[in-house]
Parts: C-alpha cells; sequence; structure tokens
C-alpha cells in the first residue's frame, strides 16, 4: 500500500484493508465525514428522544421527566486521520519475521501488520519498525492463538501530543524476561522519545489482553497527557481516551457548565487519571473527589495532584495552547481528592452529605441498575453522563426518572466506526 499523504484521498490510502474487510477498527472507511457524523447525530437523536415513551406495553411505567426538549450543541468533528495515540497490536508471524497488528485469520494467517495505518498519530506509526526489529533481535517467538503456544502476547503504544512514548510487552510468561532487561535500552537507543517501558505478564489463554503482574522497567513511570487546568499523568494499566483531541473537547464541555452552574461540591466517578475532575476544578468547583477502581490511574491522578502542589508559585490565569484556552488552576486553588474504590460500591456506601454535582464516565458496560438507581434517590441537582455506549446510556436514563436532559453534545471519538461518545447534562426536573 502507498505511505500515507502521498496524493491520496484518506479512503485510498486504507483501501487494501477497507476491501479485504480486515480492519476491523475501521468499518466505515470510505464513508464521507459528513455522512458518517449525520448518521451518528441521527441515531443519537433517536436514542435519546425515546427516553420520552414507555419501555413497555404489557409495563407502561411513568416515563422520566420529559428528555426530548434539550440543548443539542454542535457535535465536535474529529481529525479524520492521525487521531489514535494507542495502539493494540497482536504478536504474530515467527521468530525471525514480527508482525504487528490484527490477529492471524483464515484469509490472513501471517496476520496484518498496520504500520501503515492512517490513524495512529505519526509517532506511533515511526515506532513499528524500531520495534519489530528489537523484537526480532529478541528472538522470542510470538504467541500462537491457535496452538496456545509461544512467548510475546501483544504490544502496546501510547503516545503523547509531544511523541512521547509508552511501550508495554504483554508476555505469556517470564521466561524472556532476562534478556528483556538486558537489551530494551537497545530500543530506547533507537527511540530517543521512549520515556516508559513495561513488561505485563498475562499467562491466560483469554481475549484479556493484560494480566495482573506489570513489570515497569524504564525509570519514569508515566507520560505526560492534555488535560484542563493541568498534565494528566498515563502509567502503564491506566486507561486514556484514544483520541486526544476529543478527550479535550470532552473535559473543555464538563468545565464548560460546571462554571454555569457554580456546584461547590462534585464526584467524578469512574474517574480514570482525573481529566474531569481536574476540569472541574479549573471551573472553580471548591472540592472535587475523584473515584476509581485501577490503581495505576488513581497513581496518575495524585501524581499530577503531586506536580500541582510543588509549584512553588501561582500559575497565571492565561490561555495556553495546552488546554485549548481554558485558564490553568492556581496553585493555591483547592485540588482534587483521589480514592482507590468502586464507584458503584463507594458511591451507594457513602453517609457524606451528597455532593451538588456528580460526573460519571463509566466504561460500556454504563452505570447498571445499583448505581443508576441510587443517583435517583439521591436528591443530587445536577448530573453529566460520559457515555461511549448510547444502549447502555438510555438503560441508564431510564432508571432516572426524576432527571430532565438540558442538553447533550456528542463527540466524534472514534471516526469510521458507528461508535460516538456522547456528554450529557441534566438536572433534576424539579
Amino acid at each position: 500500500m502507498p505511505p500515507a499523504g502521498v496524493g491520496l484521498r484518506l479512503e485510498d490510502m486504507f483501501c487494501e484493508y477497507f476491501e479485504a474487510r480486515v480492519c476491523r477498527s475501521c468499518p466505515l472507511m470510505g464513508v464521507p465525514y459528513s455522512q458518517q457524523v449525520r448518521d451518528k447525530e441521527r441515531a443519537s437523536r433517536r436514542a435519546l428522544i425515546s427516553l420520552d415513551r414507555p419501555s413497555s406495553r404489557r409495563n407502561p411505567a411513568q416515563p422520566p421527566a420529559a428528555k426530548s426538549q434539550f440543548d443539542w450543541l454542535p457535535t465536535y468533528r474529529s481529525p479524520q486521520k492521525e487521531f489514535r495515540n494507542k495502539a493494540k497490536m497482536v504478536v504474530s508471524g515467527s521468530k525471525k519475521s514480527i508482525v504487528l497488528g490484527l490477529a492471524p485469520t483464515k484469509d490472513h494467517p501471517a496476520g496484518v501488520d498496520l504500520q501503515a495505518c492512517p490513524l495512529y498519530v505519526p509517532a506511533i506509526r515511526a515506532a513499528f519498525a524500531p520495534i519489530r526489529a528489537w523484537l526480532q533481535r529478541l528472538g522470542a517467538r510470538p504467541y500462537n492463538i491457535a496452538t496456545a503456544k509461544g512467548e510475546v502476547k501483544y504490544v502496546l503504544v501510547s503516545a503523547n501530543p509531544e511523541g512521547e512514548l509508552m511501550v508495554r510487552l504483554v508476555l505469556r510468561s517470564k521466561a524472556a524476561l532476562h534478556r528483556i532487561e538486558n537489551t530494551w535500552s537497545e530500543l530506547q537507543a533507537e527511540l530517543p522519545h521512549l520515556r516508559v517501558f513495561s513488561v505485563n505478564i498475562q499467562p491466560e489463554h483469554t481475549t484479556v489482553i493484560e494480566g495482573r503482574e506489570e513489570i515497569i522497567l524504564s525509570s519514569e513511570r508515566y507520560i505526560p497527557m492534555p488535560g484542563i487546568g493541568t498534565d494528566l499523568w498515563l502509567a502503564p494499566g491506566a486507561f486514556f481516551q484514544t483520541n486526544t483531541a476529543a478527550s479535550q473537547a470532552m473535559y473543555t464541555q464538563a468545565a464548560t457548565w460546571a462554571r454555569e452552574l457554580q456546584p461547590e461540591t462534585a464526584w467524578d466517578l469512574y474517574c480514570g487519571v482525573g481529566g474531569f475532575a481536574f476540569a472541574l476544578s479549573s471551573a472553580g468547583v471548591a472540592q472535587v473527589t475523584g473515584v476509581e477502581v485501577v490503581g495505576p490511574a488513581i497513581d496518575g491522578a495524585k501524581h499530577a495532584v503531586t506536580k500541582l502542589e510543588s509549584a512553588t508559585a501561582t500559575v497565571p490565569v492565561e490561555p495556553s495552547n495546552k488546554n485549548d484556552g481554558t485558564p490553568n488552576i492556581p496553585s493555591a486553588a483547592p485540588r482534587p481528592h483521589f480514592i482507590t474504590a468502586d464507584a458503584t460500591k463507594w458511591a451507594t456506601n457513602q453517609k457524606l452529605v451528597p455532593p451538588d454535582l456528580v460526573v460519571v464516565n463509566p466504561p460500556r458496560r454504563g452505570l447498571g441498575p445499583d448505581l443508576s438507581s441510587w443517583l435517583e434517590r439521591s436528591g443530587i441537582p445536577h448530573l453529566i453522563y460520559s457515555s461511549c455506549f448510547q444502549e447502555t446510556l438510555v438503560e441508564d436514563l431510564r432508571r432516572m426518572r426524576s432527571y430532565q436532559i438540558r442538553a447533550a453534545k456528542l463527540v466524534d471519538m472514534f471516526p469510521h466506526t458507528s461508535h460516538v461518545e456522547s456528554v450529557v447534562l441534566m438536572s433534576k426536573a424539579d
């Protein structure tokens, strides 16, 4: 396939994968982007407007507070290429001929190498060749899914806008760990922007990519990612949105709503590395508590707090290029507080006075009946729901009948797929 950007349309750059139907992450490649956005907007409107109807004819429960009359804010349109800040690559092929990309199939028994994928940011595409060459020198056998034999399962790469990299190897065992410890500096020499390097051990034959044991070999444990008010710090095993600019759009929208609502207290449930929590603090929320069950994510969030507190002078309240014009958090301002806990158990067991605002950013499965029902009973006046799957968003909102949608914004986090991120502001109907 020709190199990206050589006088070709985006769909032409990926025609080989698109026509062969092997690029499962880009099923809409070739569909005009404006049409992709219109289709997502129509589907989203239908999904949310359906909330005004009873969920069942046999059980015509009282529908939620009217949710069809609200402001649809302009959709955030993503760049159509070079927006993916992470790559999760299956390692296939042989010890002397490594393939990094999609797993082998009947039609593609050697796998599909994704080095030329135009969706990855340039720093990730540039890392393919050095990583492949180093793995071939390492001599560890790629894991064979069909036979459950071999050692190297995945290579996971993340990049920030400055081109700094985090590289993680997922291995079946520690058999090759000593060789990796002795030679990974060779990879660092070829990738001077490699900041974090780690090995994850996943002994199970499962679709779950990562195991519980993470061995960090680099002296640095985090790479900085853009946030609102401060940098966010990403550690191995922590989640960060795939599309950096789109994540900024979500955090900015939450900060805008917080400035309008002026809450004194807020919770950020499923807070990850703290993106929404720091955005709320930048908007003037005095007390923000972030809750996340993934330890490395909370470690990064606390590291960001430490970085802020170590500043000896107040950060000038001026627009900066990193946070899209939103003022930084003054160093003397209150910092978010972060807790490692299951969001549902933590919230439903609280004896504290509920906050003025709750932000929820759950995984694809949604909040579930326990947390959404608790929120309905809680009396919390305002709720911001960030969702990556509208089916579970609608299920959760049906359980929160007393909340009325005030505004919604679509964020096209995943161009060339049918998926879209939704950010919804709700308030108690009374």
